[in-house]
C-alpha cells in the first residue's frame, strides 16, 4: 500500500482545502456555504438549470441539492419549479442570487488571480489540462466497467 504522504485522495483534498481556504472569508460574510455558492455560481451562468444536470455539475448528491434548494428558496435567492409529481424539475437564481453572485465575484476572481501569481500562470493552466484529463478518463474507465457489468440486451 502506498504510504498516506502519496495518497492521491487525500493530496487531492488538501489542495481542494488550501485552494478554498482563500475562498471561505468571502463567503462567510456574505452567508453562504461553500456547496450554496457552488449552486449559485452554476445558476448564475444559465437562464435555469434542470436539478439534476444541476446536481452532476457541482458534484452534490440529489439528497444534499435539495435540502441546499430549501434554504437558498426560502432565503429567495433561488426558484425551483416542481413537475406534475412534485419532483423538483428546474431550478433558476433570483434577482437576489445573481446580485449576490455579482458581488461576490470580483472577490473570487482576485483569488484565482493570486492563486494564478502563486504557481504561475503555465503550472496553473497545465494543471487544470492535467485535471481534466483525470476527470475524463476516470469518467470514462468507470463508465466502460459499469457498461461490462450491466446484463447483455436479449435477442
Amino acid at each position: 500500500m502506498r504510504s498516506l504522504h502519496r495518497s492521491l485522495p487525500l493530496k487531492l483534498l488538501m489542495a481542494r482545502e488550501a485552494v478554498m481556504d482563500r475562498f471561505r472569508p468571502n463567503l462567510k460574510k456574505a452567508g453562504v456555504t461553500e456547496q450554496q455558492w457552488r449552486v449559485l455560481r452554476a445558476l448564475s451562468e444559465t437562464e435555469e438549470m434542470d436539478a439534476g444536470e444541476l446536481a452532476q455539475a457541482i458534484c452534490l448528491r440529489m439528497p444534499s441539492l435539495s435540502r441546499i434548494l430549501v434554504d437558498l428558496d426560502e432565503r429567495q435567492l433561488i426558484e425551483k419549479q416542481l413537475g406534475a409529481d412534485r419532483r423538483l424539475r428546474i431550478v433558476r437564481a433570483t434577482r437576489q442570487g445573481r446580485a449576490l453572485v455579482a458581488r461576490l465575484a470580483p472577490h473570487s476572481e482576485r483569488e484565482y488571480e493570486r492563486i494564478e501569481a502563486a504557481l504561475g500562470a503555465v503550472t496553473y493552466q497545465r494543471l487544470m489540462k492535467d485535471l481534466d484529463r483525470l476527470i475524463a478518463r476516470l469518467s470514462a474507465d468507470e463508465e466502460a466497467a459499469a457498461a461490462e457489468d450491466r446484463p447483455a440486451p436479449a435477442s
